[in-house]
């Protein structure tokens, strides 16, 4: 027994042993690590940077205005996709009140303004092709009835987050 009890001793220390040689540090570890690490941080900031690239393109186009009726009016063209509303509630002319980066969002907006209005079947959610949700307040098949619209504030009967509304302009 006692034999068998040292035998056991030394398969156990020499396993220890093992264990405690393969684990050590080395620079090819931390080469390996510090690379590993290096390529995460580059692929973040082309990330952040293509992020940061589509932010500025975007106001960039919200900026651009076009003369409608002798009158200044925020005009992106823009194909959209409906996500909630009416296929035939969409129109060429489009006044957005609200942009989301999330879907739930836009929507707890759009229910907001159809119950202020009484009215459940005139705003609806949209989305461009950067997904953005977008929440038209109305649809108009005319420019100068959409800038129209627009001119006059007293028709929003919710207050809307953005400063100005604008208008999308499906192509």
């Amino acid at each position: 027994m006692t034999a068998m009890r040292i035998k056991w001793l030394m398969m156990a220390m020499v396993a220890v042993l093992m264990v405690a040689t393969s684990c050590k540090t080395t620079e090819e570890n931390y080469r390996a690590a510090y690379e590993i690490a290096a390529e995460r941080k580059m692929g973040g900031n082309a990330s952040m940077n293509r992020d940061l690239r589509g932010f500025i393109e975007r106001e960039k186009r919200l900026a651009e205005t076009r003369v409608v009726a002798g009158d200044s009016v925020r005009m992106v063209t823009e194909r959209v996709t409906m996500v909630d509303g009416e296929n035939a509630n969409l129109h060429r002319y489009n006044v957005v009140v609200g942009d989301f980066k999330q879907v739930f969002n836009a929507r707890s907006f759009r229910n907001r303004i159809n119950e202020a209005e009484g009215n459940n079947d005139q705003s609806y959610v949209v989305m461009d092709p950067q997904k953005l949700y977008y929440v038209v307040y109305k649809g108009f098949d005319t420019e100068e009835a959409a800038a129209e619209f627009l001119r006059n504030k007293d028709n929003f009967k919710i207050l809307v987050p953005k400063k100005d509304p604008w208008i999308v302009e499906l192509p």
